[in-house]
């Protein structure tokens, strides 16, 4: 099968063993996100593209699958650094935004039944995308199968901000967490992306975790609330404007103009095979 499509189309293919996307409320989701995603996540600083450029490199791949390409704010600089990038994303939004930037293939399609032949990629690659799926393993075992090389992902440093028995202030999500729980939504934000990415480690062990950025930052607490308010997350999506609006009033009073310092690290994981 020909998986890769020339702008300014983005295929459709489907296998035909393929099972309805059980990530059918994720794309409605990311759909809804994708105008104002790249606003409010921050972009891979240049070590960290470089790192992951570096890895790719030393193993002698240049075709890439990314699977949850998004909008392309990754698939972008690896393009431009030689490598052929090719994007899967089960939202049509988000792979809008992707073409806009120039981005030449582009597939849509679900994360756990890539509509692609068996080793047709030299690696495969997710980029803080893992702790997104229902199902992390069937996602991993189905990238190994269109890989020859295995599968990259890219996440926060598997120990960062994980020290047993140290005690730190409730971050902003934390705390928008408590007051909407009190309003009566009290299961959302639980866990994080970084706690998701250690089970993931822990249920998939790889053979190779390797550091490529680390770097401390010092931002205001309430920038890190911009986000909220604008819902760029899947689980704001359903709450009332009025609900969250209030919440996100209380959460900025009691932050005021506070900053917060921390360790800013991503590590490349590779799994050569599943």
């Amino acid at each position: 099968m020909d998986a890769t499509v020339r702008a300014p189309q983005i295929s459709r293919h489907r296998r035909r063993d393929q099972k309805p996307m059980t990530t059918r409320t994720a794309r409605r989701d990311f759909d809804r996100l994708s105008p104002v995603y790249d606003e409010t996540r921050q972009p891979l600083d240049l070590e960290t593209i470089e790192g992951l450029r570096e890895f790719v490199r030393e193993h002698g791949w240049t075709s890439v699958l990314e699977v949850g390409v998004g909008t392309g704010r990754i698939a972008e600089p690896l393009a431009q650094r030689g490598l052929q990038v090719t994007g899967v994303d089960a939202s049509r939004g988000m792979l809008r935004r992707a073409h806009a930037k120039g981005i030449p293939r582009l597939v849509q399609g679900s994360a756990t039944s890539l509509p692609f032949r068996d080793t047709a990629f030299d690696v495969a690659l997710f980029v803080h995308v893992l702790h997104i799926l229902d199902e992390p393993g069937s996602g991993l075992t189905e990238a190994a199968r269109v890989s020859r090389g295995g599968v990259l992902a890219l996440m926060d440093r598997p120990d960062e901000g994980h020290e047993p028995g140290r005690s730190s202030p409730p971050t902003p999500r934390e705390i928008v967490r408590e007051v909407l729980a009190d309003a009566g939504y009290p299961d959302l934000l639980r866990a994080g992306p970084r706690a998701k990415e250690r089970e993931i480690l822990r249920n998939f062990p790889p053979k190779e975790i390797r550091i490529v950025s680390d770097r401390e930052v010092t931002e205001p607490l309430a920038r890190l609330l911009d986000g909220l308010e604008k819902r760029a997350y899947r689980h704001l999506l359903d709450v009332p404007p009025e609900v969250l609006d209030r919440a996100l009033a209380t959460v900025r009073n009691r932050v005021g103009d506070r900053s917060v310092t921390y360790r800013r690290s991503e590590a490349v994981v590779w799994w050569p095979t599943l």
